[in-house]
């Protein structure tokens, strides 16, 4: 769509690049070292895994929460194109319960944090896990709203929540 602007960044988590380990980081010395040992086969394997994780994810995001491109053409019209809609993908999964450690263990998940970004700030708007299975997404309260009943929601009960943002067009 025309005008609007969505950016995707990929958090690099401690552990995330396993076999390139700091090579990813490093100066060149450690680069060539990692190249002269072999390495940077593996690290390319890695890096279109991880390419192959992003696409995933995003695919399954934007099929099961179409709202993410309302938003973005929101924050585009109400900032006049001074902000933008940006996407951070955790590659690291984590394990997710329904209301924190300890209750209904719901799986391994990605996280995915979308922000409205400024030049100077950013607003925080939703957080989401995508299923390592890229089959099931769930809404996170990250702000532990007082009435909240759960930490983490299913796309259904968030829908059907007042914690669903309703957009003034």
């Amino acid at each position: 769509m025309e005008g609007r602007k969505i950016s995707f960044v990929v958090l690099a988590m401690a552990g995330l690049l396993t076999a390139c380990g700091s090579r990813v980081w490093g100066d060149d010395s450690e680069i060539s070292t990692a190249l002269a040992f072999g390495e940077a086969e593996e690290c390319t394997q890695n890096a279109k895994t991880r390419e192959d994780t992003i696409v995933k994810i995003s695919d399954c995001l934007s099929e099961q929460v179409p709202e993410i491109d309302d938003w973005a053409a929101y924050v585009d019209l109400k900032s006049d194109g001074q902000a933008y809609l940006y996407q951070t993908y955790d590659l690291e999964t984590e394990e997710v319960y329904k209301d924190g450690a300890g209750s209904e263990y719901l799986g391994e998940y990605y996280s995915v944090h979308v922000s409205e970004m400024w030049e100077d700030h950013s607003v925080s708007w939703s957080t989401f896990y995508v299923s390592v299975n890229f089959d099931k997404v769930l809404w996170k309260d990250m702000v532990g709203l007082a009435d909240s009943e759960f930490e983490v929601y299913t796309l259904e009960e968030w829908r059907n929540s007042s914690y669903y943002p309703s957009l003034d067009v």
